[in-house]
């Protein structure tokens, strides 16, 4: 009964049955000129999706989340590709270092492991080099460790032919 009650006091005042929910019409003050807008607005530019803009910027926070807090040196290519050096290094020693080490792979084989935190995976040479390998690259969820390291060995590549370094990680003292 109380609920019926409400439900129709609600609806009469939605209805504009009360004075207090009526618009009145107020004249327009002397004072006030009256505006008139004749142009149309704008049409909205198209906006670029955030993973095309901000491309690296996601790879670079993927990389630190990948990346164990106790290995806070590393330097990151443009394709994933990422070498983890000891604490210490100098920026530019872990910069020739990581370009070195980059032209001295010969193709070794990958192994494949699920990052903990975000969504992707991680491959690992043993010579010390890492790939990651986010959601979007693999051809499902349920891809193989044959085709992930496959697409990590390609990125690695990639980073060897033009190695283009977006990230130099050092912690902040």
């Amino acid at each position: 009964m109380k609920i019926t009650v409400l439900l129709l006091l609600s609806c009469f005042l939605l209805m504009g049955g009360c004075d207090s929910t009526q618009k009145s019409a107020q004249p327009a003050s002397q004072n006030e000129p009256e505006v008139v807008i004749e142009a149309s607005p704008e049409p909205l530019k198209e906006v670029l999706p955030e993973e095309k803009t901000d491309a690296h910027k996601k790879l670079i926070f993927n990389t630190k989340l990948s990346v164990s807090p106790e290995r806070p040196n590393w330097v990151l290519f443009s394709n994933g590709t990422y070498v983890i050096f000891p604490k210490g290094t100098s920026k530019d020693d872990m910069r020739k270092s990581a370009i070195g080490l980059l032209q001295r792979y010969n193709n070794e084989p990958f192994k494949v492991r699920k990052s903990p935190i975000v969504k992707g995976w991680v491959a690992s040479s043993p010579k010390g080099i890492y790939n990651y390998v986010a959601l979007a690259q693999a051809s499902s969820r349920l891809a193989t460790n044959k085709e992930l390291a496959s697409i990590g060995k390609q990125n690695v590549m990639k980073d060897k032919a033009d190695p283009v370094i977006i990230h130099i990680n050092i912690p902040k003292r």
